[in-house]
């Protein structure tokens, strides 16, 4: 991880509404592709917010695996795979997993996830976003 991207999310945390999803990550060192393994959380997501995955690579395209789970409440997934906008739901008696590829933002070379709970807070959101630039 770079030096800009560990100092943002070191501010993100200490900034960050305590009712959004959050994650933290880690490089997978020694391996190929630039490959990136994170944990999703969140108590209580309360609001609509997102999460944008940082990568290095020169690559136009992550390879993103990902898998969440709620204990209370539904929680609506937005993401952007190759063909175009998508979302998904995840409830407790839904949990998702899905792997697919996205494109990268140009600029910041990232993607993003976005949470928006339906009719009310959800609770217990535990998961993995695991990606790499193939």
């Amino acid at each position: 991880m770079t030096r800009h991207a560990w100092l943002g999310l070191t501010l993100l945390a200490a900034c960050a509404p305590n009712d959004i999803a959050r994650t933290s990550c880690q490089s997978v060192m020694m391996a190929t592709h630039e490959p990136w393994e994170c944990t999703l959380r969140g108590e209580r997501i309360g609001r609509a917010s997102s999460l944008e995955f940082d990568t290095e690579s020169k690559n136009h395209v992550a390879q993103v695996k990902f898998t969440m789970k709620v204990t209370q409440g539904t929680l609506r997934v937005g993401y952007r795979d190759l063909d175009g906008d998508k979302q998904l739901t995840v409830t407790p008696a839904s949990p998702v997993s899905l792997e697919m590829q996205t494109r990268l933002h140009r600029e910041r070379r990232s993607f993003t996830l976005y949470f928006e709970p339906l009719g009310g807070p959800v609770e217990g959101l535990t998961g993995t976003v695991d990606y790499s630039t193939p």
